[in-house]
């Protein structure tokens, strides 16, 4: 009685390899996949360019340049962006929930409450940069309040994980998840270092940039290059793949916990906070494939008639640009260029907490997480 299911979960990855490739050799798929191997070629491309032509580190934190060749840079990834978010799109299932589903009134009223926060963010960074630098501040509240909302998250996805302890695969990946806001949060805070007092282990502070106990700032560049992209990608780019995913996809128990529009909408303010890692080619890249996401959005709603939910992604991809811009013009006023990084981290933390309260009162299949 066994041999059936068994057969039968054993043909899925081979079935879900056959039409994968089956997408892929079509003509969407295939300009889809052009795109992308555009974008690993640029980043090859441009990486080398600056590592061994101008003796560039790989990553860093700077101020955000303007040369001939990071201005081509920019061309080419804007161009790169609308191009494969437009293929993707053109490549969505018939039945997507791109085309058949709306944000509720909740997501749009709380993405629109993170985006206002983040022009007031930005507002401050040009009235007051003495008080825009205070803020960005170790041991300040923006800094504590990051770090308390990846661990609110963590709490609602380990509250929701307890729903799928009937499905392993699931509980695996939010745990993984959970697990991944209680590190970065803890992170953030040097574990606790400053609030308890204790010092940090020679071998530690040696190789730390801030002789600090925490792993990142061993690495500073790299772990906050990989936590910006990765938290962009995650938070305001995986809606988007999921929304292009035909309806009965959507139900799978795993994609609850995949972002929906919802939090890709209060991610906005991450998106352009923007200034020491503007010349990197993936912080771009993220960049401007979350702008290009937003217009998508955007379009499909005013197809579907719902000007509401339009006006929202518009708004947002109109701040983005405005946002990034204003930051990119006068960030070299800023008294410390880190400064706008931990306002970043602020706002990735909290589409983290929304991300986290739309798994949690989402069902069990996903179908319509915010």
């Amino acid at each position: 009685m066994t041999a059936v299911p068994q057969a039968t979960a054993a043909s899925a990855p081979r079935r879900f390899a056959h039409a994968a490739a089956t997408w892929l050799s079509a003509p969407a798929g295939r300009r889809v996949g052009l795109a992308a191997v555009a974008a690993l070629a640029g980043q090859v491309i441009f990486a080398a360019y600056e590592v061994f032509g101008l003796g560039l580190p790989l990553v860093r934190e700077s101020a955000a340049a303007f040369a001939p060749h990071q201005l081509a840079q920019t061309l080419f990834i804007l161009v790169l962006a609308v191009w494969l978010v437009d293929s993707l799109v053109r490549a969505r299932a018939q039945d997507s929930l791109l085309d058949r589903s709306s944000a509720g009134s909740v997501s749009l009223t709380v993405g629109a409450a993170a985006i206002a926060a983040g022009l007031v963010s930005t507002c401050l960074f040009l009235a007051d940069r003495d008080a825009f630098h205070l803020g960005a501040q170790e041991d300040r509240p923006l800094e504590w309040a990051s770090a308390l909302l990846l661990l609110v998250a963590a709490a609602g996805i380990g509250f929701a994980v307890r729903r799928y302890r009937l499905r392993p695969v699931v509980a695996a990946a939010g745990a993984l998840i959970l697990l991944a806001l209680v590190l970065i949060a803890m992170e953030e805070i040097s574990w606790g270092q400053r609030l308890l007092g204790f010092a940090t282990p020679d071998a530690l502070a040696e190789v730390n940039w801030q002789a600090e106990f925490n792993l990142h700032n061993v690495q500073t560049d790299l772990s906050e290059t990989v936590y910006y992209v990765g938290a962009i990608g995650f938070l305001a780019l995986a809606p988007l793949l999921r929304d292009l995913l035909p309806l009965a996809a959507t139900r799978h128990p795993l994609l609850a916990l995949v972002p929906g529009r919802g939090t890709a909408l209060a991610a906005a303010p991450a998106v352009w906070m923007n200034y020491g890692h503007w010349n990197l080619y993936s912080v771009q890249l993220a960049t401007w494939l979350a702008l290009a996401a937003y217009a998508a959005w955007a379009a499909a709603a005013w197809k579907r008639g719902h000007r509401g939910e339009a006006a929202a992604f518009l708004a947002a991809a109109a701040a983005a640009i405005i946002g990034q811009a204003l930051f990119l013009a006068f960030g070299r006023s800023m008294i410390d260029v880190p400064d706008v990084t931990e306002y970043k981290e602020f706002f990735i933390a909290l589409a983290f907490a929304v991300y986290a309260a739309s798994v949690v009162r989402s069902p069990v299949s996903g179908a319509t997480a915010a």
